[in-house]
């Protein structure tokens, strides 16, 4: 092998996430393929391999047309698809290919997966279908690059899967995440009712957010000056541990969600865009009550004012949950509350109310959650975006954040089958009142 066609970086990555599809439930067996750029050579799966198998030196490399330059295994079937689109978008540096199952089903009604869910923006204002061909063809290739044209980052490929794209293969495979979120989203609303899509307008402006997302600001900036020291320790610890939690529990998907703990006139809260596994207590910054951060080197969660805004209105609140958790997400995307048809709604109150949507990361969204919860609600649900759970504690927070999602998944397993029954505003007012001293010794 020659020296510039070792990409022994790019060749690990290949083999790291093509195990993490198989742990992400975005392939089976052998399904799928990654590839990763560096200059004018290309590492990509080996055909036919699993993924479990395949270490960085099982990893071939093949050149922009697509030629088999370097490895001993045999590039993947799909080495044109992925060749043809990093040749000819500049932009990308890595191509994740899934056959995830619920973005694979409209994948094979050959229809696109429509803005419905505010994520969909990571890949752009719908997930568009290239046209069915032959699996490993040029002319799949062709059909896959038409499709994405220059203003997408995935497709559905009609009867088949998903193409994802990004910068790295690192953004590729978080937009192929989204992909698969947004389709489940999508799928559980029209099985139940008529989700509301976004507008051109939001999405658009979505689509701006998101190219800064993560990026810092001046003020930010500014603010890496002030170490966060001992401040705010079992707060930052509770963040970062409830974080993974999330993850775990399936409460949210990638860097989606935040978590936030109060401690008189300041908060711990993650910080924007790293994943949850990295976030230390060490690295947990602090903003005040008005959002402003004020200690901490990574920025603070772009959702900090919606978290403040509780904070200010609600001083029984010390924790505040915010999650992308699919069965409640369902129905932000449908914008109806999820009712009282287990008695465990009673965690949150009479029912889980919804906002409309609104642009996240706003102040504008902080006055919605706050309305929407008003004195006697722990819990509401975010327009076409996910959840928001308040509770004296963080943990009670994350608590509530469990019921919620479970209340979400019983209301929606019964409308799918039947008509749930609704508890009596008279029972709901017991259970609150019983809630109140749950788990105190008398």
């Amino acid at each position: 092998m020659t020296p510039e066609a070792k990409l022994d970086t790019e060749r690990t990555k290949i083999s790291e996430f093509g195990q993490r599809m198989l742990k992400d439930g975005l392939t089976l067996g052998t399904g799928g393929n990654i590839s990763v750029r560096n200059g004018n050579h290309v590492a990509i799966s080996p055909s036919g391999v699993p993924y479990d198998e395949i270490e960085p030196e099982d990893v071939p490399v093949v050149d922009l047309e697509g030629d088999h330059i370097a490895g001993e295994s045999k590039p993947s079937s799909e080495f044109r698809m992925h060749t043809d689109v990093i040749r000819e978008r500049p932009d990308v540096g890595g191509v994740v290919h899934t056959h995830s199952p619920y973005a694979s089903t409209f994948a094979s009604m050959g229809e696109p997966i429509p803005a419905s869910h505010y994520l969909i923006a990571f890949i752009g204002d719908e997930v568009p279908v290239a046209p069915y061909e032959t699996y490993g063809t040029a002319e799949l290739a062709t059909a896959a690059l038409e499709t994405l044209g220059e203003e997408y980052n995935a497709c559905l490929l009609e009867n088949h899967g998903v193409l994802a794209v990004g910068e790295t293969v690192d953004e590729a495979y978080e937009v192929a995440m989204m992909v698969e979120y947004c389709a489940q989203i999508h799928y559980q609303a029209i099985s139940v009712g008529e989700p509301e899509i976004l507008s051109n307008e939001a999405v658009t402006e979505l689509i701006e957010i998101f190219e800064h997302y993560g990026e810092h600001t001046d003020s930010q900036d500014e603010a890496t000056e002030v170490p966060v020291g001992d401040a705010l320790q079992a707060e930052r610890a509770a963040v970062s541990e409830l974080g993974r939690q999330m993850l775990e529990d399936g409460l949210t998907k990638g860097t989606g969600g935040n978590v936030s703990s109060r401690n008189g006139e300041e908060v711990a809260i993650n910080p924007s865009g790293v994943p949850y596994e990295e976030i230390t207590p060490e690295t947990v910054p602090l903003v005040d009550l008005q959002g402003e951060q004020v200690a901490g080197k990574l920025p603070a969660s772009s959702e900090s004012p919606m978290h403040t805004a509780i904070y200010r209105a609600r001083e029984d609140v010390g924790g505040v949950v915010h999650t992308h958790s699919p069965y409640a997400s369902t129905f932000a995307s449908l914008q109806e509350p999820i009712e009282a048809s287990h008695y465990l709604i009673a965690f949150a109150g009479d029912q889980v109310p919804v906002t409309a949507y609104e642009t996240p990361a706003t102040e504008a969204l902080g006055e919605l959650a706050v309305e929407a919860l008003g004195d006697e609600y722990g819990a509401c649900l975010l327009g076409n975006h996910g959840v928001i759970t308040i509770g004296e504690s963080v943990e009670e927070a994350y608590e509530i954040a469990l019921m919620t999602e479970y209340c979400a998944r019983i209301h929606y397993q019964a409308r799918s089958v039947g008509e749930p029954k609704i508890l009596a505003d008279t029972e709901i007012k017991t259970l609150t009142e019983r809630f109140a001293d749950y788990g105190q010794q008398s």
